[in-house]
């Protein structure tokens, strides 16, 4: 009933945050954290899937399994080197059960990008640099300057959230180069990933306290992210560990389109799986701000257009699932109401903020979330709808994702607004 019809998911099992995203010998591949026996947390190894435009999936065999039940192969990155994919991944041994350090930091190697090799030197990292640490994970590789620059996710003494900084040679022998950002606001930071775009660098990372991913952007000199801006990545209640694209001309994003403060609410479990991937979207700079828009690519999911309309009122779609696309142009203020009769998703812009209220989405319900926009002469909302999400993206500016589970399809839209230009779209289901 609630199995995406356009976004990526396990068929069965536990999915989490998304890993080794790489562009390599003209495919895209996506690994991720992920539990085969079971839809729920736990046994964690690497899944893998690749695609040949961003869009289409094809699932692929276990790239990466624990040694032992009581061991997990945690989140990671790919990278490219001498023709060899490679993949730098936080290898985890449950204190409860074993000696020694909990995280520690690994490398495997393939030639074909299918079957993986792990290091027989592993771990590359051994332990934290510094007592205190009470995180130390998600490694994230690229080149900069000649080296292999890694970033990872830590913490110190339960009290502050860091990104500590290495750099390698090889990618064998890493040194360590000290701290290279900070957040008083959390006591660990997951998922860091740092990239370039123009000139600025932009530090991406994940916080569980509120399940959000954000980022700081500015400059880095002297081994210190020196912070212009800072702010969410999306603005939704349902995306978290977010990686940016190895090998891509732009920056593409992907993040889990999931919630770990409402996972327990969502009923997949109940068949089978668990876990979604957000749709692609391209990051860049535009006046000094950061923003965010769906990649081209998704275009070609469109099938045909099921209705338009250039006045307000409430209509009847013809859709029979919720598999469609959203395009509205308006001026001012507007508010769009999605839905049936007793569910729905309401999109309202009032002066300088965008609201998304997801309370009646449906069976998990949801909440409200709002953001300060900037008006444009003519204001564009894209809203993707699937059977158990919306991501809904502003002036190709800012985003908004959430997971929703309604029981019926949503056959019903109301458009208030002066001027307006309304289309939608049914999308292409990429699993048949």
């Amino acid at each position: 009933m609630f199995k995406p019809n356009y976004h990526f998911f396990p068929i069965t099992g536990w999915m989490n945050d998304p890993n080794g995203l790489i562009f390599w010998k003209g495919k895209y591949h996506m690994f991720y954290q992920y539990n085969p026996r079971k839809p729920e947390w736990g046994n964690i190894c690497w899944g893998h899937a690749v695609s040949d435009d961003l869009v289409h999936w094809k699932h692929l065999p276990v790239a990466l399994y624990p040694d032992d039940e009581t061991h997990g192969v945690f989140s990671g990155s790919a990278v490219e080197k001498d023709g060899k994919m490679f993949l730098v991944y936080t290898y985890y041994r449950d204190p409860a059960h074993n000696k020694g350090e909990k995280e520690t930091q690994c490398v495997a190697m393939s030639e074909n990008g299918l079957d993986f090799v792990k290091y027989d030197g592993n771990p590359v990292i051994s332990k934290p640099p510094e007592e205190g640490t009470h995180a130390f994970r998600d490694p994230k590789v690229n080149r900069s300057n000649g080296k292999w620059r890694m970033v990872l996710g830590s913490g110190k003494d339960e009290k502050i959230g860091r990104v500590l900084l290495y750099t390698s040679d090889d990618l064998f022998h890493w040194k360590y180069e000290g701290v290279i950002f900070e957040d008083g606001t959390t006591k660990e930071i997951e998922c860091p990933d740092l990239v370039r775009i123009g000139e600025k660098d932009i530090l991406i990372y994940s916080i569980t306290s509120t399940n959000s991913v954000l980022f700081s952007m500015g400059e880095l000199k002297e081994g210190k992210l020196n912070v212009e801006k800072r702010g969410l990545l999306d603005h939704g209640t349902d995306f978290y560990a977010a990686q940016t694209f190895f090998g891509t001309d732009r920056v593409v994003v992907i993040g889990w389109l999931q919630s770990w403060l409402r996972t327990g609410l969502y009923p997949t479990k109940r068949e089978g799986w668990n876990g979604v991937m957000s749709l692609p979207r391209e990051l860049y700079v535009e006046n000094n701000e950061l923003k965010v828009k769906p990649v081209d690519e998704l275009l070609a999911l469109r099938k045909r257009k099921v209705f338009e309309t250039a006045k307000s009122g409430t209509f009847s779609l013809d859709v029979e699932k919720n598999s469609y696309e959203i395009v509205c142009e308006f001026s001012g203020e507007i508010e769009l109401r999605m839905g049936n009769e007793s569910e729905e998703v309401v999109i309202t812009k009032s002066r300088d903020e965008l609201i998304v209220d997801t309370t009646r989405s449906g069976v998990s319900g949801g909440e409200v979330r709002k953001a300060t926009v900037e008006d444009e002469a003519t204001n564009r909302i894209r809203a993707f709808l699937d059977s158990c999400s919306v991501e809904i993206f502003f002036n190709d500016s800012i985003a908004f994702s959430f997971r929703i589970h309604p029981e019926k399809v949503y056959n019903v839209l109301t458009v208030k607004s002066n001027q307006v230009k309304f289309e939608v779209f049914e999308l292409e289901n990429i699993w048949l």
